[in-house]
């Protein structure tokens, strides 16, 4: 029986100690699951909110006082604001359709004489212009004294021309009078006319209008035909700007709104016009719109054939805006440094529009009112993003002063990697060195990776290295 109860009582040993040889595996693989787990949590944890293709993956990055100070990093909040842009454009001015005039013959003659020499010159209205003789104007001269002539006589029953009524008379005389007018007399000439007994050989031809002669067509001793072009006048008074807008941009021009332009002849006096025209039709090879400016041209100074640029401006409303200078712009996209409170910077993606003129640009996407980002020195937050991509550690705020390059502390390891040669520590704040985190450290010896056990309270020594980055030099169980 003792033997027999031996047995048994050893049997139930070695049964109890499978047992618990199990449990114990049991609750290992549970612990490193959960470990890893919580490893990985730890290093989701580092990562922004916010996440997208435009920016690398770890989007966020901690300043130390001292290098905000030092690097002058000042915050722009993000709020409304009126924003406005403008087109720049080209263009050609132009001789005003309306103040052109041609002279004519107004019948067929010859010039005798020329009164303007040359073109360019200024002929006011009612200047002579050249003089003409011509048959069919001398013959209507004639006609013209005649019927005068006649309604002076006096016939048998005193009314005037035997057989013709005053009426008739006056009705000779208005005709008469009307064809010359038509042959471009004026109502001056033809009263002096009235006042001579015989018709003069040629008769002046005075400007209908003043303006700058652009073309002389003809010679003094020339013969011409009805309808011949004798000169070109223009009104310079005005002048025409055609501005060539982009067809993106049409939308934006409105008739009768002012817009300015400059030359190169007056860089610093700029003119000012007024939208007379949208052309209906785009230019296919251009991809443009002319848009026509009526400019006053009391002064002269504007010529025609002069180029000039000219800057419209363009309300867009109301828009959230950042500085130029928060912007980092890059081949995947635009983004800013938002602070997310204390000395952590987070990059968010962007989608911008215009840039006003005051060096503002338009935030179409990616930002709230109240959001402050870095403008002043925010390439300098960038830099430092670049410098701890590799190396997390880099930069980070390390406690209260940031001054200390070693200390102790206490943690639970969570994680341990030996391909990387990194422990997951959950560690409280190491005063002057690090704040309070779970973080995964590459050990300074290997043995360490074999020195402690995932789970175990660890008091370890954290040391900054030369690169920035911090590294366990020393581990024992707690």
């Amino acid at each position: 029986m003792k033997y027999e109860t031996e047995t048994v009582t050893g049997t139930s040993n070695k049964t109890y100690w499978l047992v618990g040889a199990g449990i114990v595996l049991a609750a290992t693989v549970v612990t490193l699951f959960f470990a890893q787990k919580q490893s990985q949590a730890s290093l989701v944890s580092l990562q922004p909110p916010h996440q997208s293709e435009n920016v690398d993956t770890l989007e966020q990055v901690m300043l130390s006082n001292t290098s905000i100070v030092r690097d002058g990093v000042k915050l722009a909040t993000v709020e409304q604001r009126n924003f406005s842009t403008q087109i720049s454009a080209v263009g050609i001015l132009e001789v005003p359709e309306p103040g052109e005039r041609t002279i004519a013959a107004w019948a067929p003659g010859r010039i005798q004489r020329l009164y303007i020499a040359s073109t360019g010159e200024y002929v006011r209205a009612g200047e002579p212009l050249y003089d003409f003789y011509s048959p069919d104007i001398l013959n209507a001269e004639r006609e013209y004294l005649i019927a005068k002539n006649a309604s002076q006589m006096t016939g048998a029953d005193g009314t005037g021309m035997p057989g013709m009524s005053n009426h008739s008379n006056s009705t000779l005389i208005q005709a008469a009078k009307e064809r010359l007018l038509l042959y471009g007399l004026s109502s001056e000439q033809i009263e002096h006319l009235s006042n001579a007994s015989l018709s003069a050989k040629t008769v002046t031809i005075a400007a209908s209008a003043s303006g700058i002669v652009l073309q002389k067509a003809t010679q003094e001793g020339a013969y011409v035909q009805e309808g011949t072009s004798i000169f070109q006048l223009a009104d310079l008074s005005t002048v025409w700007a055609e501005v060539q807008v982009p067809e993106s941009e049409i939308r934006f021009i409105r008739l009768g709104e002012i817009i300015s332009i400059q030359t190169d002849a007056y860089p610093n006096q700029p003119f000012h016009g007024r939208v007379i025209l949208i052309s209906p039709i785009v230019d296919q090879a251009s991809r443009t719109v002319r848009v026509r400016l009526e400019l006053s041209n009391a002064q002269g100074n504007l010529r025609p054939g002069m180029t000039f640029v000219s800057q419209i401006p363009i309300p867009l409303g109301t828009s959230l805006a950042v500085p130029e200078d928060a912007v980092i712009r890059t081949g995947k996209g635009d983004f800013v440094w938002v602070n997310n409170g204390g000395n952590m910077f987070t990059a968010h993606p962007v989608t911008l529009g215009a840039l006003s003129p005051d060096d503002y640009y338009q935030v179409v996407g990616g930002l709230t009112a109240g959001d402050e980002v870095a403008a002043q020195g925010a390439f300098l937050v960038d830099a430092e993003y670049q410098f701890t991509k590799n190396n997390p550690m880099a930069g980070m705020n390390m406690g209260e002063t940031g001054t200390k390059n070693s200390g102790e502390g206490t943690a639970t390891v969570r994680a341990i990697d030996p391909a990387t040669q990194k422990i997951t520590l959950d560690h409280g704040k190491i005063p002057g060195v690090m704040p309070a985190m779970t973080m995964a450290y590459k050990v300074f010896n290997p043995k360490f990776l074999t020195s402690v056990q995932v789970g175990e309270s660890v008091r370890f020594t954290l040391t900054r290295q030369s690169d920035g980055t911090f590294e366990i030099t020393a581990i024992e169980h707690e």
